[in-house]
């Protein structure tokens, strides 16, 4: 216990706290900032207040959007332990019967929509921040509802899924061109239902509810092609396929299924003829436990988990996934309803992670994730030959060290402490597609290390935590 106080306090400045159950310890992330605005009307569903949270940054300060019942709130984070809500943006269809709002950020704009009620299409001007935001667009004209929305920033194109139009028509997943970012204009429908989506120069990455998952090509917009599917994988609980997430690789994408007690699905995606699961990841908090929304960036994947808050694993090597931190932003124990944490954002520049809980508002965590390097150490996140340093959380003085690709030989590995010392440099002249073993000093104290590999390909830079 005294080594993992001590690695809570040296690396991740966390809480450390023992589960009523008996579950392995994890680090606990740090909050720096919790918003609840008592006031607001719960929904008439989950007595949920809160929804989805995104996070942008506008004239060099950091901002999160979390939505309400009423609306949107914005929120300068810049300073997450003096944060403030900087404006808020009246939703056009507010109250009881609201549970779902969405965003996305695009070329300085924020994106807003509702799935219930006769809402309809916002968009924000965040130009004039930290003073404040300018409605620009406030419409039902394009659609009424939706249930999520993602921006193909590359393309300049905005996927609506779910839509509902005024004359109470549904539409599986519509495309809008962005190229004047103040006026959407209709491009296509597509009529494969998507509950969500993720994007990516015009390759859709599709959670198809219970058809399962679906990649489509929409380079040609009017003609889109279902280019790779997986629609049968029971032998891993497959349910209401609800979001995912890609990996940084490109090779590998993660999902969800909203249902109770059903693991997220790691899938290669290489073979677009052969999509196979090859890992599940789990909360292993309860058997009830579900994964609601998931983000990846560099190496790990935070997941807003029902019930269970923020989970936070190490994806590095995809088929041999685990959990490296965690936040309970939900309070009871209960597992028995769709209550809790509904969002995550891990992209502001900062390193903090914005969560929103739905009974409990806004969170800012630190979970020490994101490398910060010492000076003169390069933070590497490119990682051509997929180095795999493990395992991330350690005891003793060994690591291993493996590439799936070719590795130009030889190659290097250098160990630095969190002051930027040097305390190993060894050589390597075997394959790494083999683990190699790097030995640590002996008595190296608890703490987090930096592990640093060079070779002709280039420098992969990692964090490690020796518990």
């Amino acid at each position: 216990m005294k080594s993992f106080i001590r690695l809570a306090f040296l690396c991740f400045g966390a809480i450390c706290c023992c589960m009523a159950t008996a579950q392995p310890l994890y680090p606990v992330a740090n909050l720096l900032f919790n918003w609840r605005d008592t006031t607001l009307v719960p929904s008439a569903y989950y007595n949920n207040t809160y929804n989805d949270v995104w996070g942008f940054v506008q004239n060099g300060r950091e901002y999160a959007a979390i939505g309400s019942t009423a609306g949107t709130h914005i929120f300068d984070v810049t300073d997450p332990v003096n944060a403030y809500q900087a404006d808020f943006v009246p939703g056009a269809f507010t109250g009881p019967y609201v549970v779902h709002r969405d965003y996305d950020s695009y070329n300085g704009y924020l994106y807003m929509v509702c799935d219930e009620g006769s809402s309809t299409l916002q968009i924000a001007d965040l130009r004039y921040l930290p003073d404040s935001v300018h409605v620009v667009y406030d419409s039902n004209v394009l659609f009424m509802r939706s249930h999520n929305v993602f921006i193909d920033t590359a393309t300049a194109k905005m996927y609506a899924c779910i839509t509902k139009h005024t004359d109470e028509t549904l539409h599986g997943l519509e495309v809008f061109d962005l190229q004047d970012p103040t006026s959407p204009q209709f491009l296509a429908d597509f009529n494969l239902r998507a509950h969500d989506v993720y994007v990516q120069n015009d390759t859709v990455y599709l959670s198809g509810e219970s058809n399962g998952f679906f990649i489509v090509d929409f380079t040609n917009v009017n003609s889109p092609q279902i280019i790779g599917s997986l629609t049968d994988y029971a032998a891993y609980g497959q349910g209401y396929n609800h979001s995912g997430w890609i990996t940084q690789d490109n090779n590998f994408y993660v999902f969800a299924d909203e249902n109770h007690g059903y693991p997220m699905k790691m899938v290669r995606i290489e073979d677009l003829s052969d999509i196979e699961v090859v890992a599940t990841i789990s909360s292993e908090i309860d058997p009830n436990s579900i994964p609601h929304n998931q983000i990846i960036r560099g190496n790990y994947l935070y997941v807003s988990y029902y019930h269970d808050g923020l989970q936070v694993f190490d994806v590095s090597d995809p088929y041999n996934p685990f959990k490296v931190c965690q936040y309970k932003t939900y309070l009871p124990n209960d597992h028995d309803s769709y209550r809790g944490a509904w969002g995550v954002y891990p992209f502001l520049p900062s390193g903090h992670i914005l969560v929103s809980d739905m009974q409990y508002g806004l969170f800012v965590l630190d979970v020490g994730l994101q490398p910060q390097y010492p000076s003169g150490i390069a933070n590497e996140e490119v990682n051509p030959m997929q180095w795999s340093v493990f395992p991330s959380l350690f005891t003793g003085n060994q690591l291993y060290i493996t590439a799936r690709s070719a590795t130009p030989l030889p190659f290097t590995a250098q160990v630095y402490n969190n002051a930027g010392q040097l305390l190993v440099h060894q050589s390597f002249s075997r394959p790494a597609t083999q683990a190699q073993q790097l030995t640590l000093p002996p008595n190296l104290p608890a703490g987090c290390f930096i592990v640093k590999i060079a070779s002709a390909n280039g420098v992969f830079t990692t964090k490690v935590v020796k518990m």
